[in-house]
């Protein structure tokens, strides 16, 4: 009874956001890009609800800054005519939940304390926020997310180089910042104990699906902008119709899509954040308290590396002009939050009853903050 207890519970949070999947209305942007793909475009239609919410007008046509990795996995089930983003995030939503499990369980954790780590990162964070709602946006960091985890567990499992480029890839194909996760890949490399040439073999490995993943990134941003650097943000329209480069309030800055000036603003949402109607962030230490057992965390070289790998990715999307919208705690912070649920598991921490408790209690939280963002979200499209 004591193992099935949170298998019961997150077998009801699974129904939950199951339930809000189908419930929440779709942008279908992602869809609509995956039918684009199929018929040899990349801009938008002009079909779909709210149709050209956070889309980059350019020439005649309009393009989604997101990455397009998700609409490639879009693709087969747009193609049998299925166009909902729902499916594929509930689903991969799943595998994250059981990737979670799977790399406590590569530390000797019981079953029923690696459900508590799974429990802990798919409903007690911002991921509950980007699960439960099947926006482009959101549903670019549930495949971000599914991608890291991919990559920490072919490390710590058969540890095969070119798979884990490939995955940091993917997840950089999803959302930019989340392939700065690569740092932490190659000063494992550079730090490592193997022969140099070894060292310089496995190096190549690494970079070489990365580097064409990039490359072929380019090649779609010169074909929609004619600039290999150019995404779109440069262009991005905002939920308004008003472009983010212009369009300034609490959580977003106007000007550059990056700007060092942008941290200090961002840092204190980050870390002090209340909830509000905007839903421009969250403390992560209110959401998430049970991240406060980081202290604890026993810092040999690799933990280290992983930290120092969080810090500049941490650094990275709090110099981006906005917190973002509509979302449980700090969304963005989905984009390392994998490597420091690695890093809590490397540290042999053990799952307490205290522990439990903030575990729980930060799910009943995130819950409650989902259904509120939801529901202030409804009344703004409204009015």
């Amino acid at each position: 009874m004591k193992r099935a207890w949170p298998l019961a519970y997150g077998a009801i949070l699974f129904c939950m956001i199951g339930w809000l999947n189908v419930m929440v209305a779709d942008d279908q942007q992602y869809s609509r890009l995956a039918a684009s793909f199929l018929s040899g475009n990349l801009f938008l239609d002009s079909t779909g609800p709210n149709k050209w919410a956070d889309t980059a007008p350019f020439g005649d046509h309009h393009y989604l800054a997101l990455g397009p990795f998700p609409a490639v996995l879009s693709m087969p089930l747009v193609w049998t005519g299925y166009s909902s983003q729902s499916l594929l995030s509930f689903i991969m939503t799943l595998g994250i939940f059981l990737l979670c499990a799977r790399l406590a369980r590569r530390f000797n954790y019981s079953i029923e304390e690696a459900t508590w780590f799974a429990l802990a990162f798919c409903f007690g964070t911002s991921f509950i926020g980007v699960a439960a709602l099947p926006s482009s946006n959101f549903f670019a960091h549930v495949v971000a997310v599914l991608c890291l985890f991919l990559a920490i567990n072919e490390y710590e499992g058969k540890h095969r180089p070119w798979l884990i480029g490939g995955f940091i890839g993917f997840a950089m194909a999803s959302r930019a910042p989340a392939g700065l996760n690569l740092l932490y890949f190659l000063l494992d490399r550079f730090f490592g104990t193997e022969p140099l040439r070894e060292k310089i073999n496995n190096t190549i490995k690494l970079l070489l699906p990365f580097v064409t993943v990039l490359g072929l990134l380019a090649l779609y941003n010169v074909a929609r902008f004619g600039d290999p650097l150019e995404s779109g943000y440069s262009y991005q329209l905002n939920g308004f119709g008003v472009p983010y480069a212009v369009w300034e309030v609490p959580g977003n800055t106007a000007g550059p899509a990056l700007s060092l000036s942008n941290i200090p603003g961002h840092l204190w949402i980050f870390l002090f954040g209340l909830p509000s109607t905007a839903a421009i962030g969250t403390s992560v230490l209110l959401i998430s308290p049970f991240l406060l057992y980081l202290l604890s965390v026993h810092w040999d070289l690799t933990n280290r590396l992983i930290a120092f790998d969080v810090a500049v990715v941490l650094l990275a999307v709090l110099a981006f002009r906005s917190t973002g919208f509509e979302q449980v705690g700090y969304r963005f912070s989905l984009d390392f939050l994998p490597f420091v649920f690695w890093l809590l598991m490397r540290s042999r921490m053990t799952i307490s009853k205290h522990l439990k408790v903030l575990i729980f209690l930060a799910t009943i939280l995130d819950i409650c903050l989902t259904l509120f963002f939801l529901a202030s979200g409804l009344d703004r499209r409204q009015k």
